[in-house]
C-alpha cells in the first residue's frame, strides 16, 4: 500500500487497514489526528486526506506491511535478553496477565505459565482458569502456599490489614519465591514476567520494563508496561478469547473476593451476584471475633470492638481526639455499599481504607489498584521503547 499523495485508492485502503487492525473509525481518527467524521467521508470518497494526514496514513500502512519483519526483529531482541533464561508468567485470571501470554506466544517465546492460587478467588475466575483461559493459553500450573485465604485467617486469629498486610506475604509472595526457587535448584535460570500497565496508576508508571528483584532472586520483565487497555482488548480478539466474566458484570479488577482494599462498587457487585460470599465473611467475621474476645480475655483488656474483613477509617471519634478503632460487621458494609455515591451515608469510598502499599501490585501479583486514566494509544503498540504492531480496538 502506497500513499504519497491522495489518491482515489484512499477509500480502499482505508476500509482494508481497518479490517486487519479491528479499529473502528473513530480508533483510526485518533491514530491520524483527525475527526472520526473526517475518517467517514475519506471512505465514502467524498473528501481526501491533507498532504499530513497521508503522510501519517502512509507511515501506518507500512507498519502493516513491514510488520512481521519488525515482530521477527523483536523477538530476536528479547531472546537476547533473556539470553537462555525461562520466562515464568504469573497469570492472575484477569485481562493483562492474559494478554501478556499470548503476546509471548504470537512472538513465538516459549513460558510457563502460573497461577497463585489464594483460594479466595471468585468461582468465576476458577472456572475461567481452568476452562477458556487454559484452552487460549496453554497449561497453567496452580501454585499455593501451605495455607489458603481461610486457613491463614482461623490460624492467626486476625484478618490482614494496611499495618498487618500477610496475605499478599504468604499467599502470593513466599508461594512464588519457592516456586521460582525449586526451578533455579533444578539448574533454570529464570525471568518472572508479570502483566501489568503503567497507565494503571502513577505507581505503576515509575516502574521499569526490566528489574531485579532480591526477594525473588531474580529478573522481573514488565513487556505490557507501555501497553494501552485498547491493545490488551485488541489481543484477547485477536485470539478470540474472552474476557473473565466478572468484567461483564462490572467489575474493573480480578483477584481476591473480595480484598481489604475493595471499592463500594465492587462489595455492591459481590453482594448481588455472589451473596454466598457474603455468608462466608460472616463466618470468618465470627471466628475472628470469638478468637480475638478470647485473646482480650487472656490479657486481661477490654475489647472495644470485635474484627471485620473491612477496617472502618471513620469509627468513632474520642475525646482525646483518637479513632475508637470500631469495626463494622459485613452487613452493615453490604448495606453502606448500596446507599447513592454521594451523601451524608459515608457513602465515599475512602470508607475503606485507601492507603495503598505497593507489594503484591508492584510485581503485579494481584491487582489492588483502581484502573487510571489511559494514555493515548501509540500508533502501533509499544514493548518499552521498542515497537511491536498490535492491532488496537
Amino acid at each position: 500500500m502506497k500513499i504519497s499523495r491522495p489518491s482515489g485508492d484512499v477509500p480502499a485502503i482505508l476500509r482494508e487497514l481497518r479490517s486487519r487492525l479491528r479499529w473502528t473509525q473513530g480508533r483510526l481518527a485518533a491514530a491520524l489526528a483527525v475527526h472520526r467524521s473526517t475518517i467517514s467521508r475519506w471512505e465514502r470518497g467524498r473528501n481526501e486526506p491533507s498532504v499530513a494526514s497521508a503522510r501519517r496514513l502512509r507511515a501506518l500502512t507500512q507498519g502493516m506491511r513491514y510488520g512481521n519483519a519488525w515482530r521477527e526483529s523483536l523477538r530476536g531482541e528479547i531472546l537476547a535478553k533473556l539470553n537462555g533464561r525461562r520466562p515464568v508468567a504469573s497469570i492472575s485470571g484477569g485481562k493483562d496477565s492474559a494478554a501478556m501470554s499470548l503476546f509471548l506466544s504470537e512472538l513465538g517465546i516459549d513460558h510457563d505459565r502460573v497461577f497463585l492460587d489464594t483460594g479466595w478467588e471468585s468461582d468465576l475466575t476458577y472456572e475461567y482458569l481452568r476452562g477458556e483461559l487454559a484452552r487460549a493459553l496453554g497449561p497453567i500450573r496452580w501454585v499455593r502456599g501451605s495455607r489458603q485465604m481461610e486457613e491463614l485467617i482461623a490460624h492467626k486469629g486476625m484478618f490482614p490489614s494496611r499495618l498487618r498486610r500477610y496475605c499478599t506475604q504468604e499467599l502470593k509472595v513466599l508461594p512464588m519465591a519457592q516456586y521460582l526457587r525449586s526451578l533455579m535448584d533444578g539448574g533454570q535460570d529464570v525471568v518472572n514476567v508479570v502483566g501489568i500497565r503503567a497507565a494503571e496508576s502513577e505507581a505503576r508508571s515509575r516502574l521499569a520494563e526490566w528489574e531485579w528483584e532480591n526477594g525473588f532472586d531474580c529478573e522481573v520483565w514488565r513487556p505490557l508496561l507501555r501497553w494501552s487497555e485498547a491493545e490488551v482488548i485488541a489481543i484477547h480478539r485477536r485470539h478470540g478469547l474472552s474476557p473473565n466474566p466478572l468484567y461483564l458484570l462490572g467489575a474493573n479488577r480480578v483477584g481476591c473476593w473480595p480484598c481489604i482494599y475493595a471499592r463500594k462498587s465492587e462489595i455492591r457487585l459481590i453482594a448481588e451476584t455472589d451473596p454466598r460470599r457474603i455468608v462466608r465473611l460472616r463466618v470468618l467475621e465470627e471466628q475472628a471475633g470469638e478468637q480475638a474476645a478470647e485473646r482480650a480475655r487472656l490479657q486481661g483488656i477490654h475489647l472495644a470492638s470485635r474484627p471485620s474483613w473491612f477496617q472502618n477509617r471513620l469509627s468513632t471519634r474520642l475525646p482525646n481526639g483518637k479513632r475508637d478503632g470500631t469495626c463494622w460487621p459485613i452487613e452493615k458494609v453490604v448495606a453502606w455499599s448500596k446507599t447513592p455515591t454521594r451523601g451524608v451515608d459515608l457513602s465515599q469510598d475512602e470508607f475503606l481504607l485507601a492507603s495503598r502499599s505497593d507489594g503484591c501490585m508492584r510485581w503485579g501479583l494481584c491487582a489492588t489498584e483502581p484502573e487510571g486514566p489511559e494514555s493515548p494509544a501509540p500508533l502501533h503498540g509499544t514493548l518499552g521503547d521498542k515497537g511491536s504492531l498490535h492491532g488496537n480496538a
